[in-house]
Order: structure tokens, then sequence, then C-alpha cells
């Protein structure tokens, strides 16, 4: 029933169940279409903000791989100049140099299927940096074998006479020559360095004293072994400071200068032994710069 103001009459209207059902079903469908829209605005803007994050990492990612390629790159190349180094060094050292294959440190094992191959597959950066790390490593072992060897040769070269156990200059050397003292032609097995008496006379190398006293015509003198098939001999000398069995090292004093034995005049008569043979003394007599 409806009645307008003032007029003072009523009206009625009747609606039927079904267009009510109609209209509410109307409202009902256009409520959900409103639903729908904003849900799917809603999961869209989500989706976009959410492709925006991938992006930005993506990116991140790419540079960050860049960085990575870089990196790999630079390493390649100081390990490529450690290895021409390290050539060098084994040539120096008398060792064989590490062959190009060995040098690229391959690893690897059987793959039965493609499944397994793509299982495997990997980012080349990666399998690049797992390979700097090998050949790093095949370098670090390389280097320890040089030190090995530079040990080995500096232990060599302590041991081997290199310089000359006296001041002094040398008055006869390494051959025939008249006995000053019999007469008669006769190999002279060493080198006489003409010097006053009292003079040091120091060791060429490292050794052990075999002997120190007096000999015959060596008068008071000193053997040292020194290893490495070298033995070095000092006669005529007035003062031994050294004993058997005493260590000593290149330098140090071991007796001082004289006229013992079978000698006209104060020097030292000097030998080097290689292999129990006698070679000439002044073969190894090296210039200082070079002993140290």
């Amino acid at each position: 029933m409806f009645a307008p103001s003032g007029t003072g009459v009523s009206r009625t209207f009747r609606v039927s169940i079904f267009r009510c059902y109609v209209v509410a079903a109307a409202l009902c469908f256009f409520a959900a279409g409103l639903l729908v829209i904003s849900l799917q605005y809603a999961s869209r803007k989500e989706l976009a903000n959410r492709l925006d994050q991938l992006k930005s990492l993506a990116g991140a990612r790419d540079t960050r791989f860049d960085e990575i390629a870089r990196e790999r790159s630079r390493l390649q190349r100081e390990l490529s100049s450690l290895a021409s180094f390290d050539d060098s060094l084994r040539v120096i050292h008398d060792l064989e140099t590490v062959p190009a294959d060995v040098r690229e440190a391959g690893v690897g094992g059987p793959l039965t299927n493609i499944t397994q191959m793509i299982k495997f597959g990997r980012d080349k950066n990666v399998d690049d940096l797992e390979l700097a790390l090998r050949q790093a490593q095949l370098q670090n072992d390389s280097f320890g074998e040089i030190i090995t060897a530079q040990t080995r040769t500096r232990h060599i070269f302590d041991h081997t006479p290199a310089i000359k156990p006296c001041s002094g200059h040398i008055c006869s050397g390494f051959c025939w020559r008249r006995n000053p003292i019999f007469g008669g032609v006769q190999f002279h097995k060493g080198i006489d360095i003409a010097i006053p008496t009292g003079a040091p006379i120091v060791a060429p190398a490292n050794g052990v004293v075999t002997f120190a006293g007096m000999k015959g015509g060596y008068g008071y003198c000193v053997f040292i072994r020194h290893g490495y098939g070298f033995e070095t001999r000092y006669g005529h000398c007035s003062v031994l400071t050294v004993g058997e069995g005493q260590p000593v090292s290149r330098g140090d004093i071991i007796a001082y200068v004289g006229a013992t034995g079978w000698a006209t005049g104060p020097h030292l008569h000097y030998e080097v032994l290689v292999g129990r043979t006698h070679v000439d003394p002044a073969q190894y007599i090296l210039p200082d710069y070079l002993i140290d």
C-alpha cells in the first residue's frame, strides 16, 4: 500500500514473488560480478608486483653473474701467468715442466644416459670456477716440488767448495811442475796460495772435519768431507782451530797459514777432490757476488 502525502488517497501495488526473486538474483549476480572483478584486479596487481620483483632479482642475478665472469677471467689470467713463471722455475731447478694437458686439471666419469647429462648440467661460470680451483691446487703442488728442489739445490751449494780459503795470490797451480823440495817433475795436485804466516784459513763450504793434525809433507793439515762427493785439504798450517768430527760452515776459521811440512816458505797448499779424484781447485773459487 502506498499513500502520497496530502491526498488522503492510498494506492496499493502488488509485486509478484517471482519478480522479487528476479530482482534479488540480479542483485546477487551484480554483487558477485563486482567481487570477481575486485579479486581479479587484486590478483593481477599482486602478479604485477611479483613480476617486478622477479625482474629486479633477475637483473641483480645477471649483474652478479657478470661480476663472476669478470672474476673468472681475471683468475684465469693470473693462473696462466703463474704457469709461465712455474715453467721457468722448473727449468732453473732441472725439473720437467708440467704438460699443457695436465695443467687443464680435467675431471670426469661415465654418464650412462642423456637424463644424467641433463641432471648434472650446470652453469658454465660454476664449472670454470671449479676448474680454476683444481688448477690452483695443481699449481700449489708444483710450487711445493720447486721449493723441495730449491732446498736441495741450496743444500748442495752450501756443501760445494765455492770460495777461496784465504786471501793472497796463487803462486803455483794445478799442473805438472818441478818439485821445489826434491827436484824432478811431479804433478801438483792442488794450488799454492802465497800469504804470510798467521793469516786465517776458512772452510769453503759446509762439512765435517775428518782429519786435523800432522801428516807427512802436508805438515799440520785439515781434511774436510763436505758431502756429495766433495773433500778439501789444507796443508802447511801453523795452528789448527778445529778437531776431527767437528762440523764446520762456509766461512768458519779452521786454521792459520804456516810453513810446516815440506814447504819452502809460508803458504797454503789447497786441494779439492770430487769422488776421491783430485780436480783443479781454481774451478771451485767463485766471485763473491755469486756466493750470497
